[in-house]
């Protein structure tokens, strides 16, 4: 991929990486991802991985963006101001090649703060003219990828039973678009403050349970890496859809539910929408702007299970080759 680099930095008591996946089409868009990792390699692999998904994400899109990512390694409940500031003297050091936005462990008030060193990020709060969350259109995007494939099953949204693995930042606003439309819901999530908050109705089970419920669609919307071929060969759903970016812990677990008739939405199909708003807001438009936008996602979902039917291909196989044509 053009421009792809690693770039390392240690201050203020924490080890900041980004990655730049490529420049392509653009700068390298992705949000700042702060957590605590055992091993700093394992921080490094998953920069890059969601880096390479990011560039996926925004070819599929047909977004004028590159792939990039970026990977603090400190507990975002100690973080302090002076990290957050440094991160974004960090940032400015790439001279635009790399722009940040929210992710895991960050929202829009430090999008606020690493904005006071630098002007390449998006997504700030509302009240200082930015685009705000860009989590809620995320969750649609998904909502709409999975009325596509439900629909390709005969099935729809209203009556569905949906299975949603962490109900975060865009987990938790996929649950209350899926009960507005009618779906049957279990969650599962280790924060129970989390789970007091969903609409009345939802089912809970813990999260040892979740990949195992019967379910029309399991909606991984946490961690990575969740699902391996044994894992694969186990599920009870129909339809795998989430928020979640690289879901699969190997190749051989796509090519499992494949064998099994399951089918395997592109997670960085499902998940465009929160990078498809901060694109349009960097243009200039705003929320109505957003969700118009927002078709693209089961456009894209409707030519990938297009070129599965004609070819015989895997979906992930099908999209990989819509974003080779992109590039």
């Amino acid at each position: 991929m053009s421009g792809a680099s690693l770039h390392v930095h240690s201050a203020a008591g924490v080890e900041m990486i980004i990655a730049i996946d490529s420049t392509a089409r653009g700068p390298a868009l992705g949000g700042c991802r702060w957590r605590s990792y055992e091993d700093p390699l394992e921080a490094r692999r998953e920069a890059r991985a969601l880096a390479q998904a990011m560039t996926r994400k925004a070819a599929l899109a047909g977004l004028a963006l590159g792939g990039g990512k970026a990977v603090v390694c400190g507990d975002a409940r100690l973080r302090t101001r002076d990290q957050l500031l440094v991160f974004g003297d960090f940032v400015s050091s790439l001279d635009g090649r790399y722009i940040t936005a929210a992710d895991m462990g960050t929202g829009e008030q430090e999008m606020a703060v690493i904005a006071e060193k630098t002007s390449h990020v998006v997504g700030l709060p509302r009240e200082r003219g930015g685009c705000g969350d860009p989590g809620p259109f995320t969750a649609l995007g998904v909502r709409m990828a999975m009325e596509t494939a439900l629909r390709s099953r005969g099935l729809s949204l209203a009556g569905a039973r949906i299975a949603v693995q962490g109900v975060g930042s865009v987990g938790g606003f996929l649950v209350r678009y899926l009960c507005e439309a009618g779906a049957v819901v279990i969650a599962a999530d280790p924060d129970l403050e989390r789970l007091g908050e969903l609409p009345d109705g939802v089912a809970v089970v813990t999260p040892g349970e979740i990949l195992d419920v019967e379910c029309d669609v399991l909606a991984p919307c946490g961690p990575a890496r969740v699902i391996d071929a044994s894992r694969a060969d186990a599920l009870r759903c129909a339809i795998v859809c989430g928020a979640a970016n690289n879901t699969l812990a190997g190749d051989e677990a796509a090519a499992v539910m494949h064998g099994r008739g399951v089918l395997l939405v592109p997670d960085y199909l499902a998940n465009a929408g929160g990078l498809i708003h901060l694109a349009v807001s960097r243009e200039g438009g705003n929320d109505a702007a957003s969700r118009e936008r927002l078709r693209v996602i089961p456009e894209n979902l409707d030519r990938v299970l297009a070129r599965c039917q004609e070819r015989g291909l895997e979906p992930m196989q099908a999209a990989e080759e819509l974003v080779e044509d992109a590039l």
